[in-house]
């Protein structure tokens, strides 16, 4: 799907959670640490972008690092700019890799201005399947924690229809009731800042 990224997400409860995890195979599970970053003007946060680097650990005590921008195209679909690196921070990114960077963010700002502003952890659940993967999510925020089912698209197809069938056996159906992650993360940080 090039560079974008169409998904599906609801909120679901810890029982939800427990009886889809019991319906289907998830046959890989991966922990993701996410560093969000951003300027002191919120410059992507007005743009509804997201920058990240996630770092995946592995079995073998290494990790797998990838940087993502994220902005938005439509209500599902995003255009999802992705590259796996080998650095953990922004700044000890390669030059060839910043540069790459810079020409996607297409001048919202300087990147030496963006600094990380939140950090979440999420043991993500995954159930491949021929035209999507099924995820089911535990994120830990730096307030709460929550679960989040979702639908990720690898090829085009009528994904509401296979979302709400996968849903269905645990008494779910697809109702757009979940903000990003990282938007997510940001109301963590508010209500703890009142």
């Amino acid at each position: 799907m090039n560079d974008q990224e169409r998904e599906l997400k609801i909120l679901i409860s810890k029982d939800q959670y427990d009886k889809l995890e019991n319906l289907y195979p998830f046959d890989i599970c991966r922990e993701q640490i996410n560093t969000y970053y951003d300027n002191t003007a919120g410059d992507l946060k007005q743009r509804q972008m997201g920058l990240r680097i996630r770092q995946i650990p592995k079995q073998n005590g290494k990790c797998e690092y990838i940087l993502t921008l994220k902005a938005p195209l439509d209500s599902i679909t995003k255009h999802e700019y992705e590259r796996v690196v080998n650095a953990p921070t922004l700044d000890q990114l390669s030059i060839e890799t910043k540069d790459w960077l810079e020409e996607k963010l297409d001048h919202v700002a300087p990147l030496a201005d963006f600094r990380p502003i939140l950090k979440t952890r999420t043991i993500r659940k995954i159930y491949e399947l021929p035209e999507a993967e099924f995820c089911l999510d535990y994120t830990e925020f730096a307030h709460h924690s929550d679960y989040e089912a979702e639908y990720e698209y690898t090829k085009d197809h009528d994904g509401i229809a296979q979302f709400n069938a996968l849903l269905a056996p645990a008494g779910l159906k697809y109702e757009k009731n979940c903000p990003s992650k990282l938007a997510r993360a940001v109301m963590d940080q508010d209500k703890e800042n009142l």
